[in-house]
């Protein structure tokens, strides 16, 4: 869990607005524990998505809120379910803990700055009620929202789900921000931004996700490719780059994958090391590996999870290929530009990929001709 830095101004900001420096102490308590409570509920939806086989990346707390940020798009709508009201729950759990302690909430004590120990659970109870209703109004990308794609997803396809639930999610936005302004409420003009354009982010997502379909890692894999031994310069490394248009390269010594080294370690080496220096000295050892039956579209959750560039293909112990987002986005490129009724069936007729061959050896890259001889004089 991280605090994004927005936050800490925004803490900044309450201490300085403070009456007191009493008033200031009470409001920075208060704001933490809310902000604690919304820590806990993203770590609701977190514990629940890893529990379901999804991975989370981080945990962001903003001053608008928080953010667990999920490596990929649960494709069940009972998990993407589960996964949603995971967190309002923590909220009610904390409310139904606290509303026996101070007693039920007022007004007041949502609005006003506490002043004792008694005011300030009770505004924390009213404040994690306020909490689980609010995020169940159904403005995707919101829990709310998230909840009514995933109901709607029981009915119709998952990406027609997205785009009801991302016009739905726009629309209120607009009452948000419309309200905030009437008001001058910048939390609801900052919220209503956040719904608007984070609903048609994941909309946009959805559909080029969608695009991929069931195609396999084999049918989109780049397998002719150059690779580098762990001896080779980076100087080789960049030599390569611009003669055969990669950007990673995989280090491969004796058939092994030792990592993989990309052109800005490469030219970071270059500026700071010098030419000379042997790739192995600059390679990544961390890299995701995946295979060629590997549906693309969760590899690209990958990869937009993790921040990997080129993906190596594994078979049988061999390095049989390398998926690049290059061929992933050219991929969806060609099936947007398809008719609808064609895009079933070129899913269902995947090319037939070419032999594999035992070894992946660099490509041959020919010597730069030799300048010409200058013209002669004449006589």
């Amino acid at each position: 869990m991280r605090l994004h830095v927005t936050f800490l101004i925004f803490l900044g900001w309450i201490a300085l607005s403070a009456s007191s420096a009493a008033a200031a102490q009470w409001e920075l308590l208060r704001v933490s524990l809310i902000f604690l409570c919304i820590g806990l509920h993203e770590l609701g939806h977190s514990l629940v998505a890893q529990q379901l086989g999804v991975s989370v990346s981080s945990i962001t707390l903003l001053p608008i809120g928080g953010v667990a940020a999920l490596r990929r798009l649960p494709e069940n709508s009972w998990h993407e379910i589960a996964i949603t009201v995971a967190g309002p729950l923590v909220n009610a759990l904390i409310a139904a803990v606290l509303l026996p302690i101070a007693g039920w909430p007022s007004v007041a004590d949502l609005v006003t700055i506490p002043h004792n120990a008694g005011s300030l659970v009770r505004a924390l109870a009213g404040t994690n009620i306020v909490l689980v209703l609010f995020n169940l109004i159904p403005a995707f990308p919101m829990d709310g929202g998230r909840l009514f794609r995933a109901v709607l997803g029981l009915l119709v396809s998952y990406q027609r789900a997205t785009r009801v639930a991302a016009i739905v999610g726009q629309g209120l936005a607009i009452v948000f921000i419309l309200v905030g302004w009437h008001y001058e409420a910048w939390v609801l003009l900052l919220i209503g931004a956040f719904i608007f354009f984070g609903a048609d982010g994941e909309d946009k997502l959805v559909r080029a996700r969608c695009l991929l379909g069931d195609a396999k890692v084999g049918d989109l894999m780049r397998r002719q490719f150059a690779t580098l031994a762990p001896t080779d310069t980076v100087e080789r490394g960049l030599q390569l780059v611009y003669q055969t248009g990669q950007d990673a390269f995989p280090v491969i010594e004796a058939g092994q994958l030792l990592g993989i080294v990309a052109r800005p370690d490469l030219l970071d080496a270059v500026n700071k090391l010098g030419p000379l220096v042997p790739v192995s000295e600059v390679m990544d050892g961390r890299f995701l590996v995946v295979q060629p039956h590997d549906r693309v579209a969760l590899v690209q959750d990958e990869i937009l999870g993790t921040g990997w560039g080129s993906v190596p293909v594994i078979e049988d112990g061999r390095l049989v290929g390398l998926l690049l987002p290059d061929n992933i986005s050219r991929f969806q490129l060609v099936r947007a530009g398809l008719k609808t009724a064609r895009r079933p069936g070129v899913v269902g007729r995947s090319p037939t990929p070419p032999p594999v061959i035992g070894a992946v050896p660099p490509i041959a890259v020919p010597p730069l001709p030799a300048a010409p001889p200058p013209p002669s004089a004449p006589v």
